[in-house]
């Protein structure tokens, strides 16, 4: 893992890079919901801007760290230390998405909405991301800095 930034700057990068999500989520169900989306031009490019946002800060954040390499590297290529940390970042990560994936069913199904392939997609990314966001916003430090 080739992580150069300080602990403050990974974390806004997490925090950027979920707001940022949510947002286009948000923004798409809106629009979905109030029939707005194919209309309103200002929906529209808050939705491109936010999706703009998530790319560039999945890239810096995730990406060019090797946050996500890391945690999808297969066991056989990690020593000792690295498994403990990447089944202390799963454990957590796969806590906090269940819960967060169960009050969004639960929501979804008292309000009689169907899901949507957007958010479908975006709870993929979620779960895929959570675990190296665990990694970037508790780790002090790693072994480049």
């Amino acid at each position: 893992m080739e992580q150069k930034k300080s602990i403050g700057k990974r974390r806004l990068g997490v925090v950027i890079t979920f707001l940022s999500l949510f947002g286009v989520v948000s923004i798409f169900e809106y629009g979905r919901i109030e029939h707005l989306l194919e209309r309103n031009i200002i929906l529209q490019i808050t939705g491109i801007i936010s999706l703009i946002v998530f790319i560039v800060s999945l890239t810096f954040t995730f990406v060019k760290t090797g946050l996500w390499k890391f945690t999808h590297k297969s066991l056989n290529k990690l020593d000792e230390r690295e498994i403990s940390l990447t089944s202390k970042s799963l454990r957590y990560a796969y806590s906090i998405f269940t819960v967060v994936v169960l009050l969004l069913l639960v929501s979804y199904s008292i309000l009689e909405k169907p899901l949507n392939i957007v958010l479908v997609v975006s709870l993929i990314l979620f779960a895929h991301l959570l675990p190296a966001s665990v990694i970037a916003w508790t780790e002090k430090r790693t072994e480049n800095e």
